[in-house]
């Protein structure tokens, strides 16, 4: 949209959300116990990641998010 250069604050984040939860892998991901406690427990220090990054199943849930943030999936 012309003088819309840097588009709306916000927006490319729900874009990539709606990316992410519309992916079926990711939806299946989310049925798991484990890794919802991961993904709850994560965003409140993004230290307890440690915890987690020997869990194959919740590091490449983060990697497929990130890369779907990022735009790179």
């Amino acid at each position: 949209m012309p003088g819309m250069a840097g588009g709306m604050p916000g927006m490319a984040g729900m874009l990539g959300l709606n990316n992410i939860i519309s992916d079926p892998e990711v939806l299946v991901a989310m049925q798991d116990p484990e890794v919802m406690t991961a993904f709850q427990d994560v965003p409140q220090n993004l230290a307890n990641m440690l915890k987690y990054q020997s869990n194959p199943k919740v590091v490449n849930l983060i990697s497929k998010s990130s890369a779907k943030l990022g735009g790179q999936a």
